[in-house]
């Protein structure tokens, strides 16, 4: 009766993420997946270059001019356009390839609500329906899912990657190792943001077992070996093999070795939202043309020529933006890194994600959210008067989606404390730590929902951790076991 309950569940979850998804895409908008999804040209061009032309660029030579210059796709990765070629190759871009991509995303978060079950066993918690409700349920994630956007698969790997490093933790064994490696890889190749939690995993694991290390003072316990410090990059390893066709496809056509040159861009976009959420009275639009003063002055001091002011995607533009950028962030004084730092964290774990929604199933109040982007920032009493712009439709969607970010924020936090004090989950919870202030510090003053969807898993791992019943600390057991027979056998031993 019990497995027969539990089937039966699990088949209710199905259908009813079924309709839940066939009845968003019955009331979106035409095309919404490609009108509504943010970058959504970066990642389907190239895809209809690839299986138009053989060619992986931006705008191939067989396009009409007013398409853009033609040029290589350098700025991105590929794995996500080469997911979006297939179902292309088979329909064309029309309804039925919006509706497929919709129908092979959500499978994606259907399948990383199941992976994030697996999460639970090194929690001793068995509340894996639940973990599974919230995970694919989840407001953000769900409507990005409906979208053009590598967040969903990118995601995918996140889950995947942390859950081999809870694997290695709990069992150790290089195939543990490679399998980081081959997820973390996959990750850099869906979007270049990846690229640093590569180089973060070992620092990750060396802090894990140092902390393993203190944990067990009073034990006898081998320390870091050479060869166990060896194997932390093992999947550091992995992942560059994984990446290296598009590291020597970049080289071939470029001459120059690299992953993707949208550093430079991105950057300029943090430095914009610095100043903007730093406090200046400013508008994005006045910010960015200060800028391109600034930074025009910049490449004539250093001999760069002009024309990367509106080529810094370029190749041979990338890094002298990027470093024309970086100067300009560290001349900001610190009280407006403060402020902007605080506002985008903010943002990017409390907002709801709300306004994708609305576009999605064509509500008014888009003009709303670039309104809000564009003018002049005064913190909390922008986005009251954003609230108070809404109409009721957009309002109610406003409250339901930002009460569920701020709710599941608040428990998670409660998890987490619940957590921290178990020795047995102590160690787990630095891994999930290391890969919050990964993604936090790469976001920097970008903050938005969009950006925090890959990390809605472990979000939620927090937020069901909450209900955890009180676990027994078997490793404090086990301290404490081989402490009291040192003592007893001390006080044993004949004088």
């Amino acid at each position: 009766m019990i497995d027969s309950n539990k089937y039966r569940n699990e088949i209710l979850l199905l259908l009813i993420f079924i309709v839940v998804n066939v009845t968003m895409y019955l009331f979106s908008i035409d095309a919404a997946p490609l009108a509504v999804g943010a970058d959504a040209g970066q990642y389907l061009r190239p895809a209809r270059s690839m299986v138009d032309f053989g060619e992986f660029t931006m705008n191939p030579s067989g396009w009409t001019p007013e398409m853009g210059e033609s040029r290589p796709f350098t700025f991105g990765t590929p794995l996500y356009s080469i997911l979006l070629a297939i179902p292309y190759y088979f329909f064309g871009q029309g309804e039925i390839f919006y509706a497929t991509v919709i129908v092979i995303q959500c499978s994606l978060l259907y399948l990383i609500g199941y992976i994030s079950r697996f999460f639970l066993q090194f929690f001793n918690s068995s509340r894996t329906m639940l973990i599974h409700i919230l995970v694919i349920f989840n407001p953000n994630s769900l409507t990005t899912a409906h979208l053009i956007q590598s967040e969903t698969l990118f995601t995918l790997f996140v889950v995947i990657t942390l859950l081999y490093i809870f694997k290695y933790i709990k069992y150790g064994s290089k195939n543990n190792l490679i399998i980081m490696g081959i997820s973390v890889g996959l990750l850099a190749l869906t979007r270049p943001a990846g690229l640093y939690f590569v180089y973060m995993i070992p620092v990750i694991l060396i802090v894990v077992q140092v902390f393993r290390l203190l944990q067990n003072r009073g034990i006898k316990e081998k320390g870091i070996t050479f060869t166990s410090l060896v194997s932390f990059f093992i999947p550091v390893l992995v992942a560059f093999l994984i990446m290296s066709p598009w590291y020597i496809r970049n080289y071939v056509n470029n001459s120059q070795i690299f992953l993707a040159t949208g550093s430079g861009y991105y950057l300029k976009d943090n430095y914009i939202n610095l100043v903007h959420r730093g406090g200046a009275s400013l508008t994005s639009q006045e910010i960015n043309e200060i800028f391109n003063r600034e930074q025009l002055k910049y490449f004539k001091k250093n001999g760069i020529g002009v024309e990367c002011l509106n080529n810094g995607r370029d190749p041979n533009c990338d890094k002298h933006v990027f470093r024309a950028v970086l100067t300009a962030i560290f001349n900001e004084p610190i009280e407006t890194h403060i402020k902007a730092l605080v506002n985008s964290w903010g943002i990017l774990y409390f907002s709801g994600g709300a306004s994708n929604f609305r576009n999605y199933v064509g509500l008014k109040g888009n003009s709303l959210i670039v309104d809000f982007q564009q003018e002049k920032y005064q913190g909390f009493d922008s986005i009251i008067r954003l609230i108070k712009r809404m109409d009721v439709g957009y309002l109610l969607i406003f409250i339901v989606f930002t009460s569920f970010a701020v709710i599941t924020r608040f428990i998670g936090i409660i998890g987490f404390y619940r957590n921290i004090k178990n020795t047995d989950t102590i160690i787990y919870l630095i891994a999930i730590v290391g890969v919050l202030i990964i993604f936090t510090a790469m976001y920097l003053y970008l903050g938005q929902s969009r950006f925090r969807v890959p990390l809605e898993p472990i979000l939620m791992l927090l937020t069901v951790l909450a209900f955890n019943k009180k676990s027994i600390n078997t490793q404090t057991k086990k301290i404490t076991k081989k402490i009291t027979k040192k003592i007893t056998k001390k006080n044993n031993h004949p004088i």
